[in-house]
């Protein structure tokens, strides 16, 4: 038995943290029907053990929380933990980390402040953007550097220097946090990029998400000048230390970028140097938002070579990469001096095969050559494209166009193929789509929003665990929602929340005579449906404890707007006191049969179902949190409520045995959370099924109600069903998009029409890849009966669809792999797992280890 991927908050060796950590680690063995039997864990620093836990009987092995004496900042620290299985054998392995600046007066540094003027402008006018602006300083090092650590954070997204060289290759940093509350910082190991004399160090920034106007944070004292804040600490052989830090002494000015736009796009000139003729002003701004950056940075993770170039009908240069990626392009150019050339990047073709510009606004870089050959990249912007139009560069030779994915780095957790290759193309395009939006925060798109919707990420929440390991990224932007609940405990449709989106906020609220933004039902539900859901797939109960206040908040708003705000005056007050039914809601979103105005639709119709809905799911699901965290008296009282709201939507939705609007997700969310009564289940069951079959077998569901389908005819018996929708390729379905050439997922069910159209959307929305967690149940057959999968059920049912199928994924206790044919099953079980595999009408009790089944 070996003891092996140790980890720290979920990250290997990391350096710079700066909350309590906790601890995690995996076993292996070729033994079968493997346990821990019990763990020993030890957390040392140079000089002194700060943490033994002793010897535990435990079969915990992940999100063990350090509990030993304070951490010291600027230190690293040693663990090491030693295991011993069900079978005697013993192991030991050992890991560290690093701690950051863990108090405010850690901090010598001081804010310093752009003083170049800076004029407001309109989002939308491409060109009127400022510069980005260079901040540079000269210091000395007078010594042998032993180790030296950097830390630093802007309002605006830096690039850092040090005698101009980069010291890891991350972007965008500090990142998109809510700034009013959370600041990142990043810690750098620049030990080998010092010198002996004279060295400089160098912060470029640019607008970034914080002075952006289409990502303006929400914040009384809003900076809108570019600032940054540094601290280098040098410790010497001779053990002599030295600190430079942010003072005032350093110059400011501008350089080759000429304007940039986190959206937008930017332009580059080479011709124009940095000139750093202004000073800088020393800004009072305090540490109090400050926090170490809880999560792996955004990176360059992938390239892609052009597939191809064309000329289109219109007679314009393009690129094809053949996949559609957020990011960057990186482009080698070879033109006359002062040459601009022109890159407009997008995500489809029109139908001829010409530019076609799907977000509205540009997304367009410029760059000025100089006369020399070089290999361009934009610094401070990124795109969603699969195309470029090119302009002024004269024949395109695609070995000279590169794609860069930008993405915060995750480590691979799944894998599927199948018999199937249009199924493959969907899990791809489920893939990308993850990629292109887990960018510093889950997004909507990364084209024209880039905003991080509470609605996507609860549905999708699942699907991310099961394809990558999102807890770090998943924890830290749970701790910006925190951050921007507002003190009535609305969570906002967008975290961040940023000004336009606050705006928006108000306006609908205003058309439902609410004077504030007002909770969003199945996107402010994220509060409670994301850390439930990380608890279940992980096991992760440190997550429920975080944010134990924040769903419980949340869930008391609702049900006191249900109580205090009457909704159908209809209704007996005792049983509309017990439905969330006013106020502003998406509803169901996106549903393709219904054309009408979408805040009509959403607002008026499908939201007489989905508030209530949802309000029952936070409830109830706030009832089965507390019980897990021991908290018995509010599990009771969740409990009571959730009984009660169930009653409510009986008696009121479903009155005479069908839904008061007919539409197929409201029968969908009703039978997926046994909702219904049982003298109307056959009704609704029957409902379904016939408004499935009125449709073709073509799904007419939207964002809320589109993540329980397959599970709702799975339901009622009809899996088959559930499959025939699953294979569909008329549109509307998963396969038609596939068939249309998608190389992501969409964002509405039929952006591309039958004979080629495309409409105004986005190409790469993941929201409706949630359907892969349908497909890692009932098709792989893979499924946890105990958080985390302690313990898991396989239940593989082949059916003629698929003749092979393969899945795997990365749980808290190692790989979890299923493959099977029409004949043979073959399971991997993780050590400190137990299973039940069920498998051509037979069962199995079965521990760790590999197994085969025919």
């Amino acid at each position: 038995m070996k003891v092996v991927n140790l980890k720290t908050l979920h990250q290997r060796d990391p350096l710079g943290i700066g909350q309590t950590p906790y601890f995690s680690w995996m076993m292996e063995s070729a033994e079968r029907d493997v346990i821990q039997h019990s763990y020993r864990l030890i957390v040392s620093d140079e000089t002194k053990t700060v943490w033994d836990t002793g010897i535990v009987e435990s079969r915990e092995q992940s999100f063990i929380e350090y509990g030993g004496l304070p951490l010291e900042s600027r230190r690293v620290y040693t663990w090491t933990v030693a295991v011993r299985d069900n079978k005697g054998c013993e192991d030991r392995a050992e890991a560290c980390f690093e701690t950051a600046l863990l108090h405010a007066e850690d901090w010598k540094a001081r804010w310093v402040e752009s003083t170049i003027p800076r004029e407001n402008y309109e989002w939308f006018n491409y060109g009127a953007q400022p510069p980005p602006i260079m901040f540079k300083r000269d210091f000395a090092v007078t010594g042998m550097v032993k180790k030296a650590r950097l830390y630093a954070s802007a309002y605006g997204c830096y690039r850092l220097y040090v005698n101009n060289v980069r010291p890891d290759d991350r972007e965008f940093a500090p990142e998109h946090t809510v700034y009013r509350d959370i600041l990142y910082y990043q810690t750098y190991d620049v030990t080998n990029l010092l010198k002996n004399g004279r060295n400089t160090l160098s912060m470029y920034v640019g607008d970034g998400w914080h002075l952006c106007p289409q990502t303006a944070p929400v914040m009384e004292n809003f900076h809108n000048l570019p600032a940054v804040l540094y601290q280098l600490e040098i410790e010497y052989e001779n053990d002599r230390r030295d600190i430079i830090a942010a003072d005032g002494n350093e110059r400011c000015g501008t350089g080759p970028v000429m304007f940039s736009d986190i959206f937008l796009g930017e332009k580059q000139d080479a011709n124009v140097p940095y000139i750093l003729d202004y000073p800088v002003q020393v800004r009072d701004y305090g540490y109090a938002n400050l926090m170490v950056q809880p999560m792996p940075p955004v990176r360059p993770i992938k390239t892609l070579p052009a597939a191809d170039t064309y000329i289109s009908p219109r007679g314009e240069a393009i690129v094809d990469f053949g996949q559609i990626v957020c990011g960057r392009a990186r482009i080698k150019i070879i033109a006359p001096k002062g040459t601009p050339i022109t890159f407009e990047y997008f995500e489809v073709p029109d139908k001829d095969g010409n530019y076609f510009n799907s977000m509205i606004a540009f997304q367009k870089d410029i760059y000025v050559s100089d006369g020399e050959p070089c290999e361009y990249e934009a610094y401070f912007t990124f795109h969603g494209f699969r195309y470029i139009r090119v302009t002024g560069m004269g024949a395109l030779n695609k070995e000279d166009f590169t794609a860069v994915l930008l993405t915060t780095e995750k480590e691979n957790a799944g894998s599927f193929s199948c018999s199937d290759e249009r199924l493959n193309r969907l899990y791809r395009n489920i893939r990308w789509a993850q990629a292109n939006n887990m960018m510093s925060i889950p997004t909507d798109c990364p084209t024209r929003e880039k905003a991080g919707f509470t609605g996507d990420i609860q549905i999708y929440v699942k699907t991310a665990i099961i394809n990558e390991n999102v807890t770090p990224f998943l924890s830290a932007w749970l701790l910006n929602l925190a951050a921007d609940q507002l003190e009535d405990g609305v969570v906002p449709m967008t975290v961040p929340f940023t000004r336009l989106y606050e705006r928006l906020s108000y306006n609908r609220a205003a058309e439902f005579g609410d004077d504030r933004p007002t909770g969003i039902a199945g996107w402010s539900d994220a509060a409670v449906i994301v850390p439930h859901s990380m608890y279940v797939m992980t096991g992760n109960l440190l997550i429920l404890k975080k944010h134990y206040n924040t769903m419980k908040r949340w869930c008391d708003y609702v049900i006191r707007t249900a109580r205090e705000k009457r909704g159908d005056k209809g209704l007996p007050k005792e049983i509309d006191r017990y439905l969330w039914n006013t106020g502003f809601h998406f509803g169901e979103w996106l549903i393709p049969s219904v054309k009408e105005d979408a805040s009509h639709m959403n607002c008026r119709i499908s939201a007489a179902y989905t508030a209530p809905i949802f309000g029952y799911i936070s409830v109830s699901l706030m009832s089965k949190i507390a019980h897990a965290l021991q908290n018995i008296q509010d599990a009771a009282y969740y409990s009571d409520v959730a009984i009660a709201m169930k009653n409510a939507i009986e008696e009121s939705l479903m009155k005479g045995g069908k839904m008061p609007e007919e539409l197929m997700g409201a029968y969908v969310l009703a039978i997926a959370f046994d909702l219904v009564p049982d003298q109307y289940q056959d009704a609704f069951a029957h409902k379904l099924v016939f408004m499935l079959e009125q449709n073709d077998y073509r799904l007419d569901t939207g964002f809320l109600a589109t993540p329980y389908l397959l599970d709702a005819l799975t339901k009622i018996g009809r899996r088959d069903l559930a499959l025939k929708v699953l294979f569909q390729d008329k549109p509307p379905s998963w396969l038609y998009q596939v068939d249309k050439g998608a190389t992501a997922i969409w964002e509405n069910w039929v952006a591309i029409s039958p004979d080629g159209m495309p409409m105004v959307t986005s190409y790469d929305h993941y929201a409706f890849g949630c359907v892969d967690e349908w497909v890692f149940r009932e098709i792989a057959g893979i499924n946890s009966s105990q958080p985390g999968f302690r313990h898991m059920v396989i239940h593989p049912k082949p059916d003629g669809c698929l003749h092979l199928c393969k899945r795997s994924f990365q749980s808290e206790y190692g790989e979890i792999a299923v493959a099977w044919t029409d004949d043979v099953l073959k399971v991997s079980i993780p050590c400190n797992t137990t299973a039940t595999v069920v498998w051509k009408d037979c069962q199995y009790e079965i521990g760790s280890g590999h197994y085969d089944f025919k």
